[in-house]
C-alpha cells in the first residue's frame, strides 16, 4: 500500500509541476526576481496574478530566496505592473506592484546574505490635500545607492490628478528610509524610467 501511495504522489507531483520565471537580474548578476506558479502559464510574459504563488528575490546561481517580495495576503489576488528597480551597486532595490486603486513601493537593502525590508509599503508617500480615490507610488531610478526617485500619482475624488516626484533615502537623524523631498510635476508629463 505504501508503494502505491508513493507512485500516486510522484505522478501527482509531475502533473502539478511548478513553473518559475527569473527576471530583473541585478547589475552585478548575483540576484534576480523569481515569480513562481503551480503550473506553466499560457504566456510567460504576461502571467495572471491570480496564478502567482510567490515573488521572491533570489541569489544566483543557487536560486536561494533572500527576500519575500509578495505578502502572503496578496497571493491569489489581482495585481499587476510588477516592477523591481536596482541600485547601480546591486545592494539596494525597490519593489512595486499595483492592486486596484493602489500601488506602493517597498525598499530593500542587502544585509549579509539576505535583503532587509526598510519600509512598510504605504510609508513612502507624500500627503495630498483632498479625498484620495487612487494612489500609485512607483520607483523610477536610484540617483546613487541609498537615494531613490519615486513618482507619486494621486487621483482625487474630484477627478483631479496630483503628480509628485519624491526623493527618498535614509534619514540621518532616525536611520529610517523615508521621503526626504518632494516636488509637484505636471500630471501629463512622463518621467524617464531609466
Amino acid at each position: 500500500m505504501y508503494g502505491w501511495l508513493l507512485v500516486f504522489a510522484q505522478g501527482y507531483a509531475r502533473e502539478s509541476a511548478n513553473f518559475e520565471k527569473i527576471r530583473d537580474i541585478s547589475p552585478d548578476g548575483k540576484f534576480a526576481v523569481r515569480i513562481s506558479c503551480d503550473s506553466e502559464p499560457e504566456d510567460a510574459q504576461k502571467i495572471p496574478s491570480e496564478d502567482i504563488k510567490a515573488i521572491e528575490l533570489i541569489s544566483l546561481p543557487s536560486k536561494r530566496a533572500v527576500a519575500n517580495l509578495l505578502p502572503s495576503n496578496h497571493v491569489g489576488t489581482h495585481f499587476e505592473d510588477i516592477t523591481l528597480v536596482w541600485s547601480p551597486d546591486s545592494k539596494w532595490c525597490a519593489f512595486y506592484y499595483s492592486a486596484p486603486r493602489v500601488g506602493y513601493s517597498t525598499v530593500l537593502r542587502q544585509s549579509g546574505a539576505k535583503f532587509k525590508v526598510l519600509n512598510k509599503p504605504a510609508e513612502l508617500m507624500a500627503r495630498v490635500e483632498g479625498e484620495v480615490r487612487d494612489e500609485y507610488i512607483r520607483p523610477i531610478k536610484w540617483i546613487k545607492p541609498g537615494v531613490l526617485v519615486l513618482e507619486q500619482l494621486t487621483v482625487l475624488r474630484s477627478d483631479e490628478d496630483v503628480k509628485l516626484e519624491l526623493t527618498a533615502g535614509l534619514d540621518p537623524k532616525t536611520g529610517k528610509f523615508k521621503v526626504l523631498s518632494k516636488k509637484k510635476i505636471s500630471a501629463d508629463s512622463e518621467t524617464d524610467n531609466e
